[in-house]
């Protein structure tokens, strides 16, 4: 019985952490740096006005609008952000 349990939660933690690979751990992975790279102590946190989702400048996508510096998480939500000025505009 025991032994029985033990293989479920084993089997359950690695369709678990295959998941979250796969859905949703990858995607802000992606425009970071290596995890191996010191994070500078100067580097400040910064949010993303279209998502919400903080970052640190290093790792965002600068764009500057009317001298006021945004960064973003990725690509998609600069995109996303700049068709919605246009749209409201």
């Amino acid at each position: 019985m025991f032994v029985r349990l033990l293989i479920f939660l084993i089997i359950g933690m690695v369709v678990y952490r295959a998941a979250k690979t796969w859905f949703g751990g990858a995607t802000q992975r992606q425009v970071g740096r290596p995890d191996n790279l010191p994070q500078r102590a100067d580097d400040a946190l910064v949010q993303d006005p279209q998502c919400g989702v903080y970052l640190t400048r290093s790792d965002g996508i600068a764009l500057n609008i009317d001298g006021q510096e945004l960064y973003f998480c990725s690509e998609a939500c600069k995109e996303k952000y700049l068709a919605g000025k246009t749209d409201s505009v």
